[in-house]
């Protein structure tokens, strides 16, 4: 399990054959423990996963069958869980099916996207030096994507700040926050989102776990594509205090976060994708796991390690978030003003003509 659990620290550029051949026997070998017992009572389920102690840092997905062609396989054509089961988490079962969560929301708007710059630190912003914070390129590009896509707001670079944010949160559906965070594992409630400092802000830019759960929300979804936003202290019979359980106290039903340190370019086109898909109607969990099976396949071998695409999980609600009905309006909105614009263009010419 150790092995498993160091999975964040694998350096991918020196990957061998041994090396696979490690993480296929570890890998297996946890299928065989967990899965297998089970396996004939939940094929072609939607797997719930409520991990228990260490478990919580572990993505189920990466577990792999038995294959008798193991010698022939590599990170690309493994047999992962992912293959054969969507997969959704949660803390407990009273979290995931707590009414609390089922209320009326009253966001204003669609979506809202914030991606930070780090490069505007001021003298007195001795924290984001100490930990040499540099610009996450992909991230803007993935929030300006996600938006182009939904419509709503995007905040980029300078006005991508801490007072923005509250200002705005409440008013959105969903929440995507592509930045940088400071994990404390000593004092998890001191966990970090880091926003940006425009030099006419005084105010702090770092946005920590306790004033998460002070907030009150309305959104549907938290997507937080930043690192390590599922990880802190495991605390026994509370589970692991991370920044995305701050959330779900602030009242979001379900988040998207990250096990470990995500590859900032393989992170935006797997989220890029994500969203897409939910887009299309599916429910959020199999958005996630499309997302991640095109990254798989899309993706040359040595960018198929699980470090690339298996830090992402969803924890809590999976419903979709777009019904059939609007995705048919979504889509048939263009061609309604099309439409309109034809007919316009017909009876000018047909005024024409007869003058």
């Amino acid at each position: 399990m150790d092995y498993m659990l160091n999975l964040k620290n694998v350096d991918v550029s020196t990957l061998s054959t041994k090396e696979f051949k490690t993480f296929y026997d570890h890998s297996n070998r946890l299928w065989s423990a967990l899965i297998e017992p089970v396996y004939d009572h939940v094929l072609s389920k939607r797997l719930i996963i409520i991990p228990d102690g260490v478990l919580g840092y572990f993505p189920f997905e990466i577990l792999t069958k038995s294959s008798k062609d193991s010698e022939e396989l590599d990170f690309k054509t493994m047999p992962y869980l992912l293959k054969e089961f969507p997969v959704s988490y949660s803390y407990s079962a009273t979290l995931k099916y707590n009414p609390y969560f089922i209320k009326d929301r009253k966001s204003n708007d669609e979506l809202i996207a914030f991606a930070p710059e780090y490069e505007r630190t001021t003298e007195n912003d001795s924290l984001s030096r100490d930990f040499h914070l540099v610009n996450l390129p992909n991230a803007e590009q993935e929030a300006v994507c996600i938006k182009d896509m939904w419509g709503g707001k995007v905040l980029t670079k300078e006005i991508a700040t801490k007072s923005n944010f509250l200002k705005s949160a409440e008013k959105y559906n969903v929440l995507h926050l592509a930045m940088h965070t400071l994990i404390n594992d000593t004092l998890p409630m001191y966990s970090k989102l880091v926003f940006s400092r425009p030099d006419s802000d005084t105010a702090s830019n770092m946005l920590s776990t306790f004033e998460v759960y002070d907030l009150n929300l309305n959104a549907a979804m938290v997507t937080l594509s930043a690192c390590n936003t599922g990880t802190g202290m495991l605390r026994t019979g509370e589970g692991i205090m991370s920044l995305a359980r701050g959330f779900i106290y602030a009242g979001v039903p379900s988040i998207v976060m990250t096990l470990w340190e995500v590859q900032d370019k393989s992170g935006s086109e797997l989220m890029i994708e994500y969203y897409k898909n939910l887009l299309d109607g599916d429910p959020k969990d199999i958005a996630l796991q499309r997302a991640k099976l095109r990254m798989l396949d899309a993706s040359p071998t040595a960018k198929t390690h699980p470090f690339y695409w298996s830090a992402y999980i969803i924890t809590g609600d999976t419903q979709p978030l777009m019904s059939k009905i609007e995705i048919e309006t979504w889509y048939a909105l263009p061609v309604g003003v099309l439409i309109i614009l034809l007919g316009v263009l017909f009876l000018r010419e047909k005024k024409k003509r007869k003058h």
